[in-house]
């Protein structure tokens, strides 16, 4: 088998060509200046309304018991006082017996997203079309744009209720539904491949959300599409969505904290779920039982399914690759492990250029062929070429991907209908989205 990796633009000439500038961002008011936009001329009671709409609760006491905004009652500025106090005495034994839920919003995304800088870089996130030449990529204004082979017009998705975009999916065996993890929850797409009009209406939306499950961090469509699995870091509850009913079944286990993300298995049979501790699970979608396992020292930050149900699976801070084979995990034993697959201590090639290290996403290709690893600290991203024979699986070196003028690589994700090979496109800190094809011929 001969790997041919190199620039060749013909295999990717009609890909859409991204370039996220700064022209293209729409203005986003920053959860920092929310206040600012408080009516000091208003009354007390819609100064409190205001703040309890957009800030919560908590804040909305915190006004009502602040003198100096609360001349008009004194009584309510005391009373308020008190229930604050309460409150606070009451969230921190909550924090104390769930520490995950200490962070708030996005802090709680830009902690546990496998985006490289979240909320600073152009490209939040992106997600290829599982049949079509179409990709959706998150921007930092949190505007959703979707891409074409066949068409010059962008689409562009916006709403309201859409703000700090965390993950992005495409529903399988539809041309049309994108679900978006956001802060309020998730918000399923309906974009209408026969009229690829500029911004599409909020009537082409539906928000599914349910209390305490948010911010949504990660979004997962079942391979056949009648699914959608939504994780939570601030919530020990995974949902599994039925769009069309707009209602979730919790899957709910205590231990461990938040739910981070979810990935499902080639053929639907398992789901992998990171919570925010070192405590993993594998769901078997037959019974909806889980297998408990616990990552050594750290939680899990990436985890990717390959052929014949293979988990390849990465903890924070550490440069090591674990595998669990279909074999471990119909073992049930106790005493079944996870083995070492890889290992990507950081290197310094002859270039001079730091590679390796802490690992922050890995993808592998539909075809199990290429795995693709992002890095906390490398400017380069790492190929691997993979094969599983006789039970056994084996992941040697195929190239490295680097950016032009110091360009950091932010997110990735493979082409999900390349059929020369592999496409890995990868999002970079200038904003430039990179398609990287990977062929291979059956020559020797």
């Amino acid at each position: 088998m001969k790997y041919i990796v190199a620039a060749m633009p013909d295999m990717t000439k009609k890909h859409p060509i991204i370039n996220v500038t700064r022209d293209l961002h729409h203005h986003r008011t920053s959860d920092e200046n929310i206040s600012m936009y408080i009516d000091v001329e208003d009354n007390l009671l819609k100064k409190i309304t205001s703040v309890w709409y957009k800030q919560g609760f908590l804040e909305a006491l915190s006004v009502a018991a602040d003198p100096s905004v609360n001349r008009e009652s004194p009584t309510l500025a005391v009373t308020a006082s008190y229930i604050l106090k309460v409150a606070n005495i009451l969230t921190a034994f909550r924090y104390f017996l769930q520490p995950h839920l200490k962070d708030i919003g996005p802090k709680i995304v830009a902690n546990y997203s496998r985006t490289r800088n979240w909320g600073q870089v152009p490209v939040k996130c992106l997600a290829w079309h599982p049949h079509t030449t179409k990709i959706a990529v998150a921007t930092v204004d949190d505007n959703v744009r979707v891409y074409c082979s066949e068409v010059t017009f962008v689409s562009t998705l916006k709403c309201k209720a859409q703000g700090h975009v965390s993950s992005l999916n495409w529903r399988p065996l539809s041309a049309s539904e994108l679900a978006v993890g956001c802060e309020q929850g998730v918000i399923v797409w309906t974009v209408d491949p026969n009229l690829m009009f500029t911004k599409p209406s909020s009537s082409n939306a539906v928000l599914l959300k349910k209390n305490g499950h948010s911010p949504v961090t990660d979004v997962s469509w079942s391979p056949n599409g009648d699914l959608l699995i939504s994780c939570s870091g601030a919530d020990t509850s995974m949902l599994v969505w039925d769009t069309a009913m707009e209602t979730a079944i919790p899957l709910r286990r205590v231990a461990g904290g938040g739910n981070v993300f979810a990935r499902w298995s080639f053929d639907a049979s398992k789901i992998f779920t990171a919570t925010s501790s070192i405590i993993f699970r594998i769901w078997d979608t037959k019974t909806w039982t889980p297998e408990r396992w616990c990552a050594r020292g750290h939680r899990v930050v990436a985890a990717c399914w390959g052929p014949d149900n293979i988990l390849l699976f990465a903890a924070k801070g550490e440069p090591m690759v674990y595998a669990l084979t279909t074999t471990s995990l119909l073992s049930g034993s106790q005493t079944t492990k996870a083995t070492p697959a890889l290992d990507v201590t950081k290197v310094e090639l002859s270039s001079g250029e730091p590679v390796g290290g802490p690992i922050l996403d890995m993808c592998w290709d539909p075809t199990g062929r290429y795995m693709a690893m992002l890095f906390e600290e490398s400017h380069l991203v790492a190929v691997f070429c993979t094969t599983y024979i006789m039970m056994q699986l084996k992941i040697d070196p195929c190239c490295f991907v680097t950016g032009v003028e110091d360009e950091i690589p932010c997110t990735m994700a493979f082409q999900q209908n390349f059929n020369d090979g592999a496409c890995l496109t990868i999002a970079w800190s200038s904003g430039r989205v990179q398609h990287f094809p990977i062929i291979y011929s059956e020559s020797y």
